[in-house]
């Protein structure tokens, strides 16, 4: 015991110390507010914690430096590891809340920045040593989990500094220059650093992995990846601090990757097996296009592609080495494309060769899916006043379609030659669809002999099963084109048809260009392929000419129903509404299509996801004739599909094998036929159903209700035997559900009981439901369902069977929601659903209040009690007995009142 003393004492000592960083960390976001009287004052504060943090990092770095790294695991090793954690913390946290603007008129902002830098570089070099020396093996590896914590600290800081508007902006003046110039000199070095270690580290656990053949599982890929890019998101900030140097770093990285890569290529065809050195080098060459990639581009998902600030700024006219910058950046993206295309090429003619991977094919296109939409023809008006440099390299037409041809030649060869990599077409379709959605790029699409070959494509197989026989492909080939050759044509009829409904999507906005008589044709003969084929198969069926049964009918039958799908899920094309008049004459015919395959559920759902898509996107631009149209067709498919997938079905307990997500996806049906409900009953929708012309009554709101209805009684008892633990179906299910209740609660008390009381337990499940918007509908729905028996008496027939209906629901609101700390995010519907609860039973819910009491010490009791009586106020009881509402004014006063009383029952009482 005495010889573990100086270890004990220096494990507390270390506590100690924790704890103190702990509070400065607290200290570190004090940034506003009376403690200051100005901005020297914050400035004053912001520089004593900095000065201190950097003496200790200052200090660390030079003993290690002096007496190298220490011994992971040691008791001294894991209270630096603790401390270089916290430091960096605090670095990070200073940096977010005072900003640059008063970072930089610290007299200690140069030691800032080398700081980081420098803390950087060892945080790196050190993990890629110690990477080096377990061969690749990252769960060996000594110290990994807290130096990229700290990393990622360091990285969060330069990725502060390098977006701050005051820099960005251009309105912080001379000020802001200077401070841009010190972080390109003393903070932009670590970027060479990063990339390198990243990039070899990767490579080192790819060879591991190949070599001892394990892989990882498919969850911890996936959170990998989301802290890679995360982490690669900050490291490219990091690298626009000085964009020349940058990407010179990454050009010299490339050149020593592209001759060995490029003498791999040359081997494909050759035989062999995946080896751990081919591994390395392509993951390597991945990890080098990732860099590549978010160091010149940005993630504008649901945004207009732009080109960063940094970029447009390092390549104008006039800035220092703009020309320079310029020609690397043109270099490097000459050389991805290069690589691209010889990759493509030779998987052309070798699809099985491991050294071809359709992992870098994927990635490759991921770089110019973000590359291509912002750079080709850019259009923003923040560009008004930059022009020339990097805008000019692709901003005419003649510029601009070399890079347009190379993008759906790249898509065509995978397209055709690929077909079965889903990953590779997720990147092809997505990269076709961004650079269809810019309406100067359609017009180059028009001149690419590549993607008139796609449209040809699309058209020709529209009507070919995977399994079509050769005399069927042959005939289709000559009735679309006679530029397609055999090969082709059964690479791209290989495609899912999921696949090769985004590449019809993609096809439709590409072609909405009205103007332009090239894209009407194209359009009208990829619709017209659809149409024809979908037309040809139900005169079959009708006719008794093809047996529903076949094995080939239904194939068609998916085949057409996924073809729609992708037509109607290009809402982004120019003059929408030309979709609802194509659609609107099929929606019968595709409704029909449930009384051959009501039993296949395959189809039913196909059906289903495309009612719902096309209710989703296009509800807001239907006219009236179009609504009644959808609506009657969705009717008569939701009646055949809930007589078939929902009566009688079971419902598999959850296998612990499988995750909550992929098991939900068993139920996609459902949520489908659940989010078509709710799109049929929105207002806009029922109203025009409604409108009443000269030759048409319309349809009365209460035919729409119905069908609602009758839905929602069909998916109850599904969601009620287990569905309800999957989160996106519990939420959408909840959305109906407090939509109807809170609408049309008459018709719910009208249900039969047994459907009733399995409605009123899905309610109390969803009250004390951890998704807010769930705990919100479901007690906004008890609320309801209690006030319209209070009014008009019409659960009297239900509480006959089961009078414990209202108290079992006002016990479980008190115990699962009031008295738990959950109550704070659902305070206003919880107040709602018990005083009109408490209303029904008087006498019952005394009783439920003494009973919680009796559980309580004698002091708690009294106060329990005096609680409940301040809170439920006999005026404003009885007014709600007799008019079945609170009123206004009373409503507002019980609110203020169910605050205090919760306020006060929670300081002493939370039942567990």
């Amino acid at each position: 015991r005495d010889g573990d003393q100086p270890r004990i004492l220096v494990e507390k000592r270390g506590r100690m110390a924790h704890v103190l960083r702990q509070l400065l960390l607290q200290l570190s976001s004090v940034a506003s507010g009376p403690v200051f009287s100005d901005e020297n004052e914050r400035a004053a504060y912001s520089g004593f914690l900095l000065d201190g943090c950097l003496n200790a990092l200052e200090s660390i770095l030079n003993d290690e430096h002096q007496h190298g790294q220490l011994v992971e695991g040691s008791v001294v090793a894991d209270l630096l590891s603790a401390e270089i954690v916290d430091l960096v913390t605090i670095l990070s946290r200073l940096t977010s809340n005072f900003k640059i603007k008063v970072m930089s008129t610290l007299p200690s902002f140069s030691r800032y920045l080398n700081a980081l830098c420098h803390m950087g570089k060892w945080l790196l070099e050190t993990s890629f040593a110690e990477c080096q020396r377990v061969e690749g093996d990252i769960e060996m590896m000594e110290g990994v989990y807290w130096k990229n914590d700290a990393l990622s600290h360091v990285l969060q800081c330069s990725d502060a500094n390098a977006d701050d508007y005051w820099l960005v902006s251009g309105t912080g003046g001379e000020e802001a220059i200077q401070a841009s110039r010190a972080l390109a000199s003393m903070l932009a070095p670590l970027y060479g650093p990063y990339c390198m270690c990243r990039v070899r580290m990767s490579s080192l656990e790819e060879h591991f992995i190949t070599k001892e053949g394990g892989d990882l599982d498919e969850i911890r890929e996936e959170i990998s990846a989301f802290g890679m890019e995360e982490e690669m998101n900050s490291g490219a900030s990091l690298g626009r601090l000085d964009v020349l140097s940058s990407i010179k770093t990454l050009s010299e990285m490339f050149q020593q990757c592209m001759p060995r890569l490029t003498a791999l290529f040359d081997e494909a065809g050759m035989g062999g097996d995946m080896t751990p050195e081919i591994a390395a080098l392509l993951e390597e060459a991945r990890m080098l296009i990732l860099c590549a990639g978010h160091l010149l581009t940005d993630d504008c998902s649901g945004e207009t592609p732009d080109v960063p600030e940094s970029i447009i700024n390092a390549s104008k006219p006039g800035m220092p080495n703009s020309d320079t910058c310029l020609a690397s950046i043109a270099s490097l993206v000459d050389l991805l494309r290069s690589m691209a295309e010889k990759q493509a090429t030779l998987m052309a003619r070798f699809p099985g060769d491991p050294r071809l991977s359709p992992l870098l094919a994927k990635t490759i296109l991921w770089f110019f899916r973000r590359f291509g939409p912002a750079y080709i023809l850019p259009s923003s008006d923040e560009y008004r006043e930059n022009k020339g440099g990097i805008l000019a390299a692709y901003s005419t037409p003649g510029t601009a379609q070399p890079l347009v041809d190379f993008c759906t030649s790249l898509c065509l060869m995978y397209f055709c030659h690929l077909p079965q990599e889903k990953e590779v077409h997720d990147e092809t379709t997505a990269l076709l669809k961004a650079m269809a959605k810019k309406p100067f790029v359609r017009q180059l699409l028009m001149g690419c002999s590549s993607f008139d070959k796609i449209v040809a494509l699309s058209s020709a197989t529209s009507c070919l099963r995977h399994n079509a026989s050769a005399s069927e492909v042959a005939t289709s080939m000559k009735t679309v084109s006679d530029d397609l050759t055999l090969d082709v044509v059964t690479g791209y009829q290989r495609l899912p048809y999921s696949d090769r409904a985004r590449i019809l999507t993609c096809i439709i906005i590409a072609c909405s260009d009205m103007q332009n008589d090239k894209s009407n044709i194209m359009l009208t003969g990829c619709l017209k392929a659809v149409e024809m084929s979908f037309s040809n198969l139900c005169q079959a069926l009708r006719e008794k000419k093809a047996h529903s049964s076949n094995i080939n009918v239904q194939e068609s039958a998916c085949l057409s129903i996924f073809l729609y799908g992708g037509i109607v899920l290009a809402s982004e094309m120019s003059e929408p509404e030309r979709i609802p008049l194509f659609i609107t004459p099929s929606l019968p015919h595709l409704s029909g299509l449930m009384t051959f395959y009501a039993e296949d559920l395959t189809i039913c759902e196909g059906l289903l996801k495309l009612f719902r898509d096309y209710a989703e996107q296009y509800i807001d631009m239907l006219t009236r004739e179009q609504c009644i149209e959808l609506f009657t067709a969705s009717a008569s498919m939701l009646k055949l599909y809930s007589e078939h997938h929902c009566k009688n079905r079971d419902i598999s307990k959850p296998s612990e094998a499988l995750e909550d997500f992929e098991e939900e996806k068993n139920y996609s049906d459902v949520m489908s036929a659940i989010q078509l409900l709710i799109h049929l009953g929105t207002k806009d929708f029922t109203n025009l159903c409604n409108t009443q012309t000269r030759s048409s009554q319309g349809i009365k709101t209460g035919q729409i209700t119905d069908v609602i209805f009758f839905g929602l009684q069909q998916i109850i008892p599904l969601m009620t035997q287990g569905l309800l633990q999957f989160p996106t179906l519990c939420q959408h299910y909840f959305t109906l559900v407090g939509f109807m209740v809170e609408t049309y609660p008459e018709k719910l008390c009208a249900l039969p009981f047994e459907l009733f009381n399995s409605l009123v337990e899905s309610l109390l499940f969803g009250m004390a439901h951890s998704d807010q918007m769930v705990s919100k509908s479901s007690l906004q729905g008890i609320s309801s369902l209690a006030k319209e028996h209070l009014k008009t008496h019409a659960l009297g027939t239900h509480l006959t069977t089961n009078p414990d209906i209202f108290d079992v629901c006002t016990r479980r609101l008190i115990r699962e929601v009031i008295f738990q700390p959950i109550i704070w995010d659902r305070l206003e519907p919880a107040g709602s659903a018990l005083l009109p609860l408490a209303a029904i039973n008087v006498q019952g819910f005394i009783n439920i209040v003494n009973n919680f009491s009796r559980q309580l010490s004698e002091a708690k009791q009294g106060r329990l009690i005096s609680a409940f009586e301040q809170l439920i106020k006999p005026d404003v009881l009885s007014h709600v007995v007799t008019e079945g509402r609170e009123g206004r004014v009373r409503r507002v006063e019980f609110k203020s009142d169910f605050e205090m009383f919760v306020r006060e029952t929670q300081s002493f009482l939370v039942v567990s």
